[in-house]
């Protein structure tokens, strides 16, 4: 009897703010969406918060921001982080140094994978511009999806690529539209770093 291998695991993806309402499943919609596109099948992105408001729907905020885009709103209720989740994860996606920091104590383990999502993709530009993206993974063996991503961590480290600090995302909640389009304009960007990055490899 043939017996068919197990389908490939997804590059697991997980952005994390406070309540899980505003920041973060803006920019897992984002996210889905780009690298949907960008590479499809190959990833699954989620959200959760640390102080999360258990069982409330993305913020009318956030919504209205991503009806506009014609992205697909995210329907999980907002859920806590757990060691569990986090454990599963390639990369851990926070809005600030403090969910950073929260997310460590939860699980100390995904430490190296725990990075903001705006300096990442500064990240990702900065090293762009010296290197040759492809040759660097090549060099550590990377050179399929998921591979890159589980890489990525050790690479930027190497290359000190990554600040000491978090660059925090404004928190839009309770603040109007203007906070929303200023928390906008930053993950747009980050993510649409982020998408790009992907993009550029031939699988």
């Amino acid at each position: 009897m043939t017996v068919s291998p197990a389908p490939s695991e997804p590059v697991r993806l997980l952005t994390v703010c406070t309540g899980n309402v505003c920041r973060s499943p803006y920019a897992a919609a984002l996210l889905a969406q780009g690298l949907g596109w960008a590479r499809p099948g190959a990833f699954e992105v989620s959200s959760a918060g640390t102080h999360a408001l258990v069982g409330r729907p993305v913020d009318p905020g956030s919504r209205e921001l991503l009806e506009a885009k014609e992205v697909p709103v995210p329907a999980e209720p907002a859920r806590l982080v757990t060691p569990g989740l986090l454990a599963e994860q390639s990369l851990v996606l926070v809005m600030s140094a403090r969910h950073r920091h929260e997310v460590l104590e939860e699980a100390p383990g995904v430490v190296r994978r725990t990075v903001g999502l705006v300096d990442l993709a500064a990240a990702l530009r900065e090293v762009g511009e010296q290197y040759a993206w492809p040759e660097l993974l090549a060099d550590v063996g990377a050179k399929e999806v998921r591979g890159r991503w589980r890489a990525l961590p050790e690479v930027l480290g190497a290359l000190r690529a990554l600040p000491e600090r978090v660059t925090d995302v404004e928190d839009p909640y309770g603040r109007g539209a203007a906070s929303f389009a200023r928390m906008a304009g930053q993950l747009d960007s980050a993510v649409r770093a982020l998408v790009r990055w992907e993009a550029q490899f031939p699988r």
